[in-house]
């Protein structure tokens, strides 16, 4: 985290020592964490992969129960009535808390690098969330296609960060297409969905305290973290925008555009408010 930026930013700064009240409490909420979601992960392990409903079911509270550690509240709009009839779902990347506030919504398969799958704990859960672990590399392209696919016409419900990496919070990067051959020229409904942090510490988040909630760069996840648990309460906006049907793009590359179009378009017009 560049704590110079903050010094830039006019707005009150939302990151603030914790009392020994705010320690108190987050260690408390901490414990009751670890003493439900332990017995969680032991029946997700040892049942979730033969019961399909069990392991929708745990991955939706296990991520309500992380949001509700970190003190974050979620806000939807749009068409979320919609997303229980969607295949693939695509959205913009800001940081790993991402995961858990669009896990929370509804069951999803979350595509990653394999590169997670080594990363000690979020490793671990990653596999237990059954996670989609892709190579990165252009010869492994029908490999990422195939994984992907199979999980839709197991009528999973997969998501997709088409960016390839996390930003700064403050645009939404390029999307590269080729997540999306698994659907090309296919049946399958998509629904793109819009991230974003809108306050922190009740502080409308601005452009000099976006790069603060981000996680980007060659940032390490332990200061990150630490910094995070001090800016609660964090609020994020989801927008779930019209499903569109894959069938309808000739190829994969009018299919990425048209999301990307969307998901930018949602993005700033909140920005610029």
């Amino acid at each position: 985290m560049d704590k110079h930026v903050i010094k830039q930013n006019s707005y009150t700064n939302p990151i603030e020592s914790l009392t020994f009240l705010d320690h108190l409490i987050f260690n408390f909420k901490l414990l009751i964490f670890i003493i439900i979601t332990i017995p969680l992960i032991s029946i997700s392990f040892f049942f979730g992969h033969f019961i399909k409903p069990i392991q929708n079911n745990l991955s939706i509270l296990f991520h309500k129960l992380l949001l509700w550690l970190l003190s974050v509240k979620v806000e939807t709009e749009g068409h979320i009535d919609r997303a229980k009839d969607c295949n693939l779902f695509v959205s913009n990347h800001i940081s790993y808390l991402d995961v858990p506030i669009l896990g929370s919504n509804f069951p999803l398969r979350f595509v990653a690098k394999s590169e997670v799958a080594s990363w000690n704990l979020f490793g671990f859960l990653a596999k237990l969330a059954r996670t989609i672990f892709i190579k990165r590399n252009r010869h492994d392209t029908i490999s990422q296609k195939n994984k992907i696919k199979k999980a839709l016409l197991l009528k999973e419900q997969v998501l997709i960060f088409p960016e390839g990496t996390t930003s700064d919070g403050n645009r939404v990067l390029g999307f590269k297409s080729s997540l999306l051959s698994a659907v090309e020229k296919e049946d399958f409904l998509i629904q793109p969905i819009t991230l974003l942090y809108s306050e922190i510490n009740g502080i409308p988040v601005n452009r000099w305290l976006r790069p603060v909630i981000a996680w980007y760069g060659d940032m390490e996840l332990q200061p990150h973290l630490s910094t995070l648990v001090s800016l609660r309460p964090i609020k994020v906006r989801l927008i779930f925008s019209d499903p569109v049907n894959s069938k309808l793009f000739s190829n994969r590359k009018d299919l990425n555009n048209f999301l990307e179009k969307i998901i930018k378009t949602n993005y700033n017009s909140v920005l610029s408010k």
